[in-house]
């Protein structure tokens, strides 16, 4: 599943770009549902806001009031750092094997994080300036996560990609 090119399907392709994100978040959903179990709650959200000043600045206005930037780590390939953390860093661990190679439940969620690239390409050129984002926080922020900032034009996008357990 993971060698198809999604973006051949007409839906990415042919998506109105003020939709895509909305879809990139439905997907986001439904890799979450799809993802959770007891002990092991998935939390992926796509949002973003205008470049205020500089990137940290904006990055921090997207974050939980309680959440303040703590550094900003270039990324030589948003999509590579995506693909690395969907959904193989967020797989429940039991029953471990359903979630093994090629079995239909890891082949489901390979395919949904393809799809997500796919959409995020639109929205997301490939040599976009990215950084992965490391939170300061006063309170929970999630036991494991990825954030990824991406800046586009005067737009600045926060992919949130945690797990709760």
């Amino acid at each position: 599943m993971t060698a198809f090119d999604w973006t051949a399907l007409s839906a990415a392709r042919n998506a109105k770009l003020d939709a895509v994100p909305e879809m990139i978040n439905h997907a986001l959903r439904f890799l979450e549902d799809l993802l959770e179990e007891t002990n092991h709650v998935c939390t992926f959200t796509l949002t973003d806001g205008p470049l205020m000043g500089d990137v940290t600045t904006a990055v921090n206005a997207l974050l939980p009031t309680d959440c303040r930037v703590s550094r900003l780590a270039p990324v030589g390939s948003w999509s590579e750092l995506v693909h690395a953390a969907l959904p193989g860093l967020f797989l429940p661990g039991q029953p471990a094997y359903v979630w093994a190679e090629k079995m239909p439940a890891r082949q489901l969620a390979e395919a949904v994080a393809g799809w997500v690239v796919a959409l995020l390409r639109r929205i997301w050129p490939g040599s976009v300036e990215s950084w992965e984002l490391t939170v300061d926080t006063s309170h929970w922020y999630e036991a494991v996560y990825v954030d990824l900032v991406v800046w586009v034009d005067d737009r600045v996008w926060l992919l949130h990609l945690g797990v709760s357990d």
